[in-house]
């Protein structure tokens, strides 16, 4: 069927399409929006609001390696979105309005599906440009969301409003055309936020996601251009040259060094895991994001020098760990050693991601042994559940970031911890803080917390390997501090931690050669918490405490 006369000129050449709706006849403009407002159309919609929020999804790991999971980090996902929706919205009013062309609407969703396809090659020079300007929590992530995903962002939210204007025929039905494609354009963002959160990210790359959203959405362009003469002109050359920029290699999310060789990466629910040997060190490194959490020797028996070391801390304070509990796996290092040590101990280790036990099971030599039994679990799920009791409870579970887990902080974790413990149990923390100054906050919030479940709290600050032998500790610099909360005896001195540490050592009942060190380390002050909160399950800002 031949377009009607109204219409000839607009097939004829594809520039006058951009003539104003309103001077086209109106037998000649419900043809014309019978042509426009199909399957295509309405499949632009439902992409496009598909992409913004998998985009959106995605963005947020990008955000997290380098800024880590906190609320400014969500605050500046979400708030930056947002706007650029608004944005988006009245700006592709203006355009519709002045040139209602469908072919002007795909030409800018392609741009979209473009400018997603190249930004992997970027994202990550940009992010690490603007931390290395040390701007704040908050002023670093706002600006990269900014520069990173406004653009495309704003392009994705002209398609709704554009695609109203070239629906409605009439003042008298524009109300139901523009409730029905904001509604499908919010299906498609329902869609693409579960199938980024829920089965993209688990298993393809940030970067592999990012692509396959910008090709959706530039074929779904692609598509509608398909009565247009520009067609060819357009994809001729472009067409290629996206295919072929998405089967590059993007810039990496961490940079390796010249001795480092990468064995596995890969992105779970949780975190974007790398498993890097450093030939130089002859060590294995498991990294979260742009955080090593766990390093160990290559060389059997697989130990490490690390922060790890400082869990047999609680020795002191209880010679004889039958029952351990450890929430947090890593590479299982600390789990490990306890067992490796006594054989008459039992370790319950809680990890809430199989990623990362499989990892540890392949690269970090996690024995398959009934005395150390992996719960894949969140870990206050399974003090809740559990029956056991318990001679020592560890936490050693980070978020994205460095930081602990908001409910895993709070005074009644802390009291259903105590209520696993036996009568003169340990639990014992690892936290990344200072322990004096701007910097230790959430230690301090912490302890002040502690103090209210536990009958003493010390605090054990690990010095890093050049500043052993040094007199004294740069305490306002952040590092592994080890917060021990005790159920029993109070009346601990640095004497006393001394004392018992030499007599542990003679009776070899710990192997760590730093054990003695870490010991003398006590931090005999006592930390200022009147101007930290007392952590709840209902305020616990621990993400907003920088360390």
């Amino acid at each position: 069927m031949s377009p009607p006369d109204g219409l000839d000129a607009v097939y004829a050449n594809p520039k006058s399409m951009f003539i104003p709706i309103e001077n086209i006849p109106e037998d000649a403009q419900k043809e014309s929006i019978a042509t426009i407002s199909n399957w295509r159309l309405k499949g632009l919609v439902f992409i496009s609001g598909a992409v913004l929020m998998g985009l959106e999804m995605a963005g947020s790991r990008v955000l997290a390696i380098h800024f880590g999971s906190s609320i400014y980090v969500w605050g500046s996902i979400i708030g930056i979105f947002l706007a650029a929706l608004a944005g988006g919205y009245y700006a592709g009013g203006l355009a519709a309005d002045r040139k209602p062309s469908f072919l002007l609407l795909n030409l800018i969703a392609l741009a979209a599906g473009c400018w997603l396809v190249l930004l992997p090659f970027y994202d990550n020079f940009i992010a690490r440009g603007i931390r290395s300007t040390h701007l704040g929590a908050r002023t670093e992530p706002l600006l990269t969301t900014i520069m990173l995903f406004g653009g495309p962002s704003v392009l994705m939210g002209m398609v709704s409003p554009f695609s109203v204007r070239l629906s409605a025929s009439g003042l008298e039905r524009i109300g139901n055309v523009a409730g029905g494609l904001y509604a499908l354009s919010t299906v498609g963002s329902i869609a693409g936020t579960m199938i980024t959160a829920f089965w993209l990210v688990p298993l393809i790359g940030t970067h592999a996601i990012l692509r396959t959203l910008g090709l959706c959405l530039a074929a779904m362009a692609l598509i509608g251009l398909s009565k247009s003469r520009a067609l060819l002109a357009v994809t001729a050359p472009l067409v290629p040259l996206v295919f072929a920029v998405s089967a590059l290699s993007p810039s990496p999310f961490v940079r390796l060094e010249a001795a480092q060789q990468l064995l596995l990466e890969a992105d779970s629910a949780y975190h974007h895991v790398q498993v890097v040997d450093d030939v130089h060190s002859n060590t294995r490194q498991l990294r979260f994001n742009n955080f090593t959490e766990t390093i160990v020797n290559r060389q059997p028996p697989h130990d490490s020098d690390t922060y790890t070391n400082s869990f047999q801390l609680a020795r002191i304070f209880k010679r004889d760990l039958q029952r351990i509990m450890v929430i947090g796996g890593g590479g299982a290092i600390g789990p490990r050693q306890f067992v490796d040590q006594d054989p008459q101990t039992i370790v319950d280790l809680v990890e809430i991601d199989p990623l990362v036990v499989d990892i540890s099971r392949r690269y970090f030599f996690l024995p398959d042994d009934s005395r150390l039994k992996v719960h894949v679990e969140d870990g206050r799920n399974f003090a809740r559940a559990t029956t056991d009791r318990y001679d020592l409870v560890i936490l050693d579970a980070f978020t994205v970031g460095g930081q602990v887990p908001f409910h895993l902080t709070t005074q009644e974790f802390m009291h259903e911890v105590r209520s696993l413990l036996k009568p003169d149990g340990v639990f014992l923390v690892n936290i990344n803080s200072a322990v004096e100054g701007p910097n230790s906050r959430i230690l301090r919030a912490e302890y002040k917390t502690a103090l209210t479940v536990f009958d003493a709290v010390l605090i054990f600050p690990r010095p890093f390997d050049t500043e052993r032998g040094k007199p004294k500790l740069a305490l306002s610099r952040g590092r592994n501090v080890i917060l021990i909360g005790l159920a029993g005896r109070n009346d601990w001195t640095l004497d006393s931690v001394a004392g018992t540490a030499r007599s542990l050592m003679k009776e070899e009942k710990a192997r760590t050669p730093t054990f003695l060190d870490d010991a003398l380390q006590l931090y005999t002050g006592r930390p200022r918490t009147d101007d930290v909160p007392l952590l709840t399950d209902d305020y616990a800002p621990v993400d907003t405490m920088v360390f």
